[in-house]
């Protein structure tokens, strides 16, 4: 699936993560890798520094500006290189694995860092929902950030799909060994059965933490 909190919050109140750091063995990219991006520092709260070094994740609403939809997203760690979590990220092909509600996945186009894919998903209440995305995947110094976006797929009726969504993940270090992930979504779904948008944009942000956790099990070799 998918997620720089409010800046009109107190720049005194927060702790900034993702600053630069000195070089640690196994925290890198492969040599020749060339630096695509820069990562965006990430606010915490000092109670949400606690949760996140103790392991949770932190689940919260971003400011959106948009008239519909709603932003989530979700902050956490993994205990693993950028290039592990890299890996994982972008195994598109097996998103119907370990992604939340994604029933089928078929990446239509490659090139380098930018993937065409389409998603099926299963919603409950036997609703199915299935939409393209364009991921453009960009490394930075000490981690890596990747974005996607909907775009146009003729045949699917907005009726089967949703009216937008975008996100991206990013991740760099933090700390000696770990990675701070961020995992954020826009999603507007459009009308749902029953008028259940409230039902609909609940669900999608109480998933948020599956994707983290499922990212972590994959990174243990643990693919159930």
């Amino acid at each position: 699936m998918a997620f720089s909190l409010a800046a009109v919050l107190s720049a005194a109140s927060f702790l900034l993560v993702f600053a630069p750091a000195p070089a640690r063995a196994g925290g890198h990219l492969p040599p020749g890798q060339d630096v695509a991006c820069e990562l965006e520092p990430v606010r915490l709260s000092p109670g949400e520094r606690i949760a996140v070094e103790a392991g949770r994740i932190v689940v919260r609403e971003v400011p959106e500006k948009r008239a519909k939809g709603r932003t989530f997203e979700a902050v956490g760690t993994f205990a693993a290189s950028a290039e592990d979590a890299l890996r994982i990220v972008t195994d598109f092909r097996h998103y119907d694995e370990f992604m939340p509600r994604v029933e089928r996945v078929a990446v239509t186009e490659e090139s380098p860092g930018v993937f065409l894919v389409e998603q099926h998903l299963k919603l409950p209440l036997g609703v199915r929902r299935r939409y393209r995305l364009r991921y453009t995947v960009r490394r930075a110094a000490e981690g890596f950030r990747v974005d996607w976006v909907k775009v146009i797929w003729p045949e699917v009726p907005l009726s089967h799909s949703v009216v937008d969504t975008s996100g991206h993940w990013q991740v760099g270090m933090f700390g000696e060994g770990r990675l701070l992930a961020v995992y954020r979504v826009f999603t507007d779904p459009g009308k749902v059965p029953l008028g259940m948008t409230g039902l609909a944009m609940s669900l999608s942000k109480h998933e948020l933490p599956k994707v983290i956790e499922r990212v972590r099990k994959r990174l243990l070799g643990d693919k159930s």
